[in-house]
């Protein structure tokens, strides 16, 4: 059958290099229950808290509980705060209200429950950043880093503490123990590049920008593929030295390797302007906000989302104003289902921001997420008009149509993304892909054909263009031998995906080859048990092998499974006694 497509939504990610060293790290989060990620194609499906007011310790700790078990640390930490209040004693509701404020962006609230950790485990790794981001805004950097040096290095903090140190010793105006520092990272050759990036920033910091070139240009090998903040960074250091030429050079290559960035656009506008670089880095607290941000976003990529949000709000709390660190916390929430919350921290990023754009596109995502489809929508066609070279707004416009089932919407965004992308023969495969379908369920096959079969032109293999074309060529009684053919080569290419097994049992069923079909239809029905049109397909092709009670019984599963009207009807009419239509070939 036709696998249900979503659009497919990618966290924005800065780093590549350090995923084997995350590997090997451990975090244990006792206290968060984080769910795990949900797709496109699914909506918010949550209770809404409204939890009367309380003064017992029970209703709110069982109300904090709860809400965190929701993951929602806005509730979760309201509650236990409250209970712990009520009884301080409590050592685990203690830990539970100290992160659950952590996780809600409220630091300078959980300094106090902070303090009482360290006091009693001097390697609460939580604790003691807590406590070091009071000391760190006090500009106490001495104090800070006898702190952190309570910290064993095993783990995650065998990254956060020379980084720390590093930075730490930077406010103390040391810049030779701060090198000193980051060289506890060059023992992992897969460290390098984080510690490479920050001797650049640190040395850029001191105004040595010679080094700082040095380190930056080779920390990630070719700066045009490097995380895009180490691009930015070097390209400051260009133009402080004058370089403006090699500034714009380096822009533009990257722009060229990664054209849906609007930073580097930003940034040749601001030259042509003549306005001063900006930097990545203009404190020490700025520094470490960096580090904790390139660790969350490292974390956040391994869907160590419970860290990661904590290693999120460090940052913004030493450095409140930074764009992509807003957008990591609001993907974060997203993976989390706090559609709204992410929302509300997508919307504090400025308009003028770079990285605006990105935040709105994602704020239409949530809102679609949260079933407000005309708000996403509306969005989205303001982006369209706000910017006419830009195909991304158009293609999520087209994607939530067709989510939506508007298939003419849904084609008329994606013809108008193929225009701004110069025409069909020069966009790739699964944008073809995605218009063929939206005209195919819009009634235009003709069109939906073209598309697939230019998109096959162009990725002769893709089994999932492959699987939607040959289920359609059947469905309709044409090139069965040529589907059989499509549908055989994408069952090699992906044996575990039960649509498209279903799609080449159908071909056999549409062929009158009932016991191949069978054979098909039953491994779909393994890999995708709970699919209305699979249980139907099986059921089908057990009645015309004989096996009536067999068939029923598939036909009741498909009830079972929230099929749309017309399989509902389709199926009921065959539970009263409506034969199953047989093959096509089978029939003539």
């Amino acid at each position: 059958m036709k696998a249900k497509n979503a659009a497919g939504c990618e966290l924005q990610t800065q780093d590549k290099f350090l995923k084997r060293h995350l590997l090997n790290i451990v975090i244990p989060m006792t206290a968060l229950a984080l769910s795990a990620c949900g797709t496109m194609s699914q909506r918010a499906d949550r209770a809404e808290f409204d939890y009367p007011q309380s003064n017992s310790f029970s209703g709110n700790f069982l109300a904090g509980k709860a809400a965190q078990i929701e993951n929602r640390t806005d509730y979760a930490s309201r509650y236990l705060l409250r209970a712990h209040e009520i009884d301080p004693g409590n050592d685990d509701l203690r830990r539970r209200a100290f992160l659950a404020l952590i996780a809600e962006g409220r630091i300078a609230d959980a300094e106090p429950i902070a303090r009482i950790l360290v006091d009693e485990n001097p390697e609460d790794l939580f604790a003691v950043m807590a406590v070091m981001d009071a000391e760190i805004r006090d500009q106490d950097y001495q104090a800070a880093l006898d702190t952190v040096s309570t910290l064993p290095q095993r783990g995650i903090t065998s990254l956060i503490v020379p980084l720390a140190k590093a930075w730490l010793y930077t406010g103390l105006d040391q810049p030779q123990n701060a090198m000193t520092a980051l060289n506890e990272l060059q023992g992992n050759g897969s460290l390098n590049p984080l510690s490479e990036y920050h001797r650049g920033l640190i040395l850029a910091y001191f105004n040595d920008l010679n080094a700082a070139e040095v380190a930056l240009a080779s920390a990630y090998g070719d700066p045009a593929d490097a995380p895009l903040r180490a691009a930015e960074a070097l390209g400051s250091v260009y133009e402080r030295k004058g370089q403006t030429q090699k500034a714009s050079l380096l822009y533009e290559s990257y722009m060229d390797r990664h054209p849906q960035s609007l930073a580097m656009p930003y940034h040749l506008d601001r030259l042509a302007k003549g306005e001063p670089p900006t930097s990545t880095v203009v404190t020490p607290a700025s520094g470490l906000a960096e580090a904790y941000l390139d660790i969350a976003t490292l974390l956040s990529q391994e869907n160590a989302v419970d860290p990661a949000l904590l290693m999120a709000r460090f940052s913004l709390s030493l450095r409140p104003g930074d764009d992509i660190t807003r957008l990591l916390v609001g993907e974060i929430m997203e993976i989390q289902k706090r559609f709204d919350a992410a929302i509300i921290v997508y919307q504090s990023i400025p308009i003028e921001s770079p990285h605006s754009w990105n935040a709105r596109l994602r704020a239409a995502s949530s809102y679609e997420q949260l079933g407000k489809t005309d708000d996403a929508i509306a969005l989205l066609e303001t982006m369209v008009n706000e910017r006419s070279d830009r195909p991304d707004a158009l293609i999520q416009l087209g994607d939530i149509l067709r989510f939506d089932q508007d298939f003419a919407g849904a084609a008329n965004a994606y013809d108008r993304a193929i225009e701004r992308l110069g025409g069909a023969d020069a966009v790739g495969w699964r944008l073809l892909y995605r218009r063929g379908i939206a005209y195919e369920r819009a009634g235009n096959w003709q069109k939906a054909e073209a598309d697939f079969l230019k998109a096959l032109e162009l990725e002769p293999d893709q089994p999932y263009v492959m699987n939607y074309l040959g289920y359609s060529w059947v469905d309709m009684g044409k090139n069965f031998d040529q589907a059989e053919d499509m549908l055989k080569r994408a069952v090699e290419l992906q044996p575990d995906d039960g649509y498209i097994i279903d799609s080449l049992g159908w071909v056999y069923y549409k062929l009158g080859r009932y016991d191949d079909a069978v054979e098909q239809l039953e491994k779909a029905v393994e890999l995708k048990p709970d699919d209305p049109t699979i249980n139907d397909h099986l059921g089908d092709a057990y009645w015309q092998t004989g096996r009536f009670h067999e068939a029923r019984f598939q036909w009741h599963r498909a009830l079972s499974f929230n099929p749309t009207e017309e399989l509902r009807a389709d199926v009921q009419a065959k539970l009263e006694g409506k034969t199953p239509l047989v093959g096509a070939v089978a029939a003539n």
